[in-house]
């Protein structure tokens, strides 16, 4: 009765969750993997009209074809996994050959009444393929998803063990565990409703961790140039105020303007001045450490964060000589390297306006900004193509806008 109770349970699931599955599927037809769980849910469904048809359908229907439908679910499975991970997926031929070679063989064995020789096949190849996925999601190094992959892998791993076990008892005492092994055939009933709906609720699980963080970066990303955007720069000059706090560590900060961007805009065109500025983000990237911070405030106007940048009055040099020393070595590059856009070089100055934390107390990014800016404004009225840094004779200065 306890068998037949879980059996029913099983199949409404099963039923339920390919519906959702497939209308999700048919909504979103580019995403593979969900297309294979749908494919693994409709796979059970049907193995669930086998079974409910079980005393009209003939025998090698009912018993053979049913025999295949939970190793094909369970494949299609590893198939989603495999096409999410983006690994593994020349595994299908692997499975395609299991199934190909074992589908004649529990027809036969339905054909002949040897129905616990192929339940133990079944159970077998089930085995096979829950520890294949659990070790493929173990494998995968995606860091956003490791909760989800490790929770679903150990289920799927304890899946593997509960099957192996059912084979282990059939093979030792040629009885299945229903009549020799109860507890093993309740933890098996138990483990397959489990599946039917923890696998499907944790891969949503797994799409839903890697969305959140690809919706958290395209917040904090300027889609054109791949730099931080206003957004990230603020989370970035956070987290570097709050080092500075607790270890003094100085750390400049720069904003920079394309000289003349308009003009360039005027003759090339908006796609001539999307190049310029996606090789300029490139440029500044390659220009500096892997340590400092590069974002695009927007229009032609980006930000630096140079930490380690910029010591205190009274050290050697003057606060900010090495900022200044350095963004200057960065507009000569930036001046001597013409920006190829079809036939036509470019050529691109920028102005810089530098500022250096100088050991000071209570700073904010709104203040660093600030100053960074006012520099700017003043390289920008001195004639362009300049790097200034910040001092008190500018703090009446207006901030510097295009």
């Amino acid at each position: 009765m306890l068998t037949y109770a879980i059996g029913f349970v099983q199949d409404v699931q099963l039923v339920c969750f390919a519906v959702i599955l497939t209308c999700m599927a048919l909504q979103d037809r580019a995403n593979r993997s969900l297309r294979w769980l749908a494919f693994g849910y409709i796979s059970g469904a049907a193995g669930a009209l086998l079974a409910f048809g079980y005393h009209v359908l003939p025998r090698w229907l009912s018993d053979g074809v049913f025999m295949e439908a939970a190793p094909l679910g369970y494949a299609c499975f590893f198939m989603a996994v495999a096409c999410f991970v983006r690994r593994g997926i020349r595994g299908r031929w692997f499975w395609l050959f299991v199934l190909v070679a074992t589908l004649p063989i529990y027809v036969e064995w339905s054909l002949t009444g040897r129905l616990d020789a192929s339940s133990t096949l079944q159970d077998a190849t089930l085995a096979l393929i829950t520890a294949s996925t659990a070790v493929l999601l173990l494998l995968t190094r995606d860091r956003e998803t490791r909760l989800p992959r490790r929770a679903i892998a150990a289920f799927l791993a304890i899946y593997a063990l509960v099957e192996a076990t059912r084979v282990g008892v059939f093979l030792a005492t040629g009885q299945m565990p229903s009549r020799v092994a109860p507890s093993v055939e309740v933890a098996s009933g138990l483990v397959y409703v489990v599946s039917c709906s923890i696998l499907p609720l944790g891969f949503i699980w797994m799409m839903n961790a890697r969305l959140t963080v690809f919706l958290n970066r395209q917040s904090m990303v300027d889609p054109l140039t791949e730099l931080l955007n206003r957004r990230g720069l603020d989370a970035a000059a956070e987290v570097e105020l709050a080092r500075y706090d607790r270890s003094g560590h100085d750390f400049a900060v720069v904003v920079l303007d394309i000289d003349f961007f308009k003009l360039l805009n005027d003759r090339f065109g908006h796609p001539g001045g999307d190049a310029v500025l996606c090789q300029v983000s490139l440029f500044l990237r390659n220009m500096v450490r892997e340590t400092d911070v590069v974002g695009r405030l927007g229009g032609e106007e980006f930000v630096l964060i140079l930490p380690g940048l910029g010591g205190p009055i009274g050290g050697a040099g003057s606060p900010g000589g090495d900022a200044l020393g350095a963004v200057d070595r960065i507009r000569r590059a930036l001046a001597d390297r013409p920006i190829p856009f079809g036939p036509h070089l470019i050529r691109v100055t920028a102005s810089f306006g530098v500022t250096v934390t100088a050991g000071r107390q209570n700073l904010t990014w709104e203040t660093l900004q600030s100053e960074a800016d006012r520099a700017l404004y003043a390289a920008k009225a001195a004639g362009r193509n300049i790097a200034r840094l910040y001092d008190e004779s500018l703090a009446e200065l207006p901030v510097s806008r295009g």
